[in-house]
């Protein structure tokens, strides 16, 4: 005889509905409450894709992407992994630009929800609370890019504090003491305020101080890199060397180096973040921390795939490695 999901729900002492969710991978069910239907289901001799395949008419095979900025390389590069694995699943993407404005996050959620997406990825500049709980309350399958959670959401992260330590770290191996920074907005908990406390603990652990005045708060974007690197360039006492927390903010201290008539790297070597296109367009060409931006895609698109058809997760938060890539922009002062 077929086990149902009244089995199980009855054997749980819970719902229905809540059994579905759990197996399906829907994060609202409390992880006491998970395990308890999981372990029901596997004894019974009943599992997930078993769900998956009962609802498979009901499926748009549509997955909703909610971004900050489709011009910004970094996430144009995430949409492109997520968009090769979803067609390889036979999905269709509806891309959704909120400018990273909470009020555009919450109503492209709702939008999302009334078209009855099969999932969502949600890699937007920020995680506010209501747009966290929002997500949750839809019920929708979600993967989070980038982006910390407080439910259990799944997610997908580099160790943004780890790899600008590996940045200035590798400035001060070639020499540098007067190494600057210009950062991300810090109210950007992840990839704002994290790399710029991984400048402070490689300088900690190098016995180097921290001088505020070596550190200059960009936006991520050129200009805001440009006037950055004008305010370092207006100190008594120059840096040797910048770590920029973007690329493109690193060619925008590029750009302003060379317009006050100094040299990049002979006069002072600038390190960027991202590996995006850009680092290769500038002269010299930037050295960089790359980050594995499509395949932060690809496996947020696996992940997710692997919920809707209610298989269950190895891990609820991954972490990708990057890597240090050397090229013209920084030198040895040895």
């Amino acid at each position: 005889m077929a086990i149902t999901l009244k089995d199980i729900a009855k054997k749980a002492g819970v719902s229905e509905s809540t059994v579905s969710r759990v197996l399906n991978g829907i994060p609202k069910a409390s992880s006491e409450t998970r395990d308890k239907i999981l372990k029901i289901a596997k004894e019974l001799g009943y599992y997930p894709n078993d769900v998956a395949r009962s609802l498979a008419k009901q499926k748009t095979h549509i997955i909703g992407l909610i971004v900050s900025d489709i011009a910004n390389p970094y996430f144009a590069s995430v949409i492109g992994g997520v968009e090769e694995v979803a067609s390889l699943k036979g999905y269709s993407l509806i891309i959704s630009a909120t400018g990273g404005k909470e009020k555009e996050e919450l109503k492209y959620i709702k939008i999302l929800k009334e078209k009855k997406v099969d999932g969502i990825v949600f890699m937007s500049g920020r995680m506010p609370d209501s747009c966290e709980k929002a997500l949750v309350e839809s019920e929708i399958p979600t993967v989070v890019v980038s982006r910390k959670v407080k439910s259990f959401l799944p997610s997908i992260h580099i160790d943004n504090i780890g790899e600008s330590y590996k940045a200035v770290e590798y400035l001060i191996k070639l020499g540098h003491r007067r190494i600057a920074m210009i950062s991300g907005p810090c109210i950007d908990k992840e990839s704002g305020y994290h790399r710029l406390l991984g400048y402070k603990n490689a300088l900690a652990d190098y016995d180097l101080p921290f001088e505020e005045e070596l550190v200059q708060e960009g936006d991520f974007k050129m200009d805001s890199g440009r006037k950055a690197m004008e305010n370092l360039l207006s100190l008594k006492k120059l840096p040797t060397a910048v770590f920029a927390a973007s690329d493109a903010m690193g060619v925008g201290a590029i750009k302003a180096i060379k317009k006050a008539g100094l040299r990049v790297p002979e006069d002072i070597s600038v390190i960027g973040f991202d590996n995006s296109i850009i680092s290769l367009a500038c002269d010299p060409e930037l050295t960089t921390i790359g980050q594995p931006v499509k395949d932060l895609g690809r496996t947020a698109m696996e992940m997710l795939y692997k919920i809707i058809q209610g298989e269950e997760l190895e891990r609820r938060t991954i972490y990708l490695p990057c890597e240090l890539i050397i090229r013209g922009s920084t030198k040895s002062l040895g």
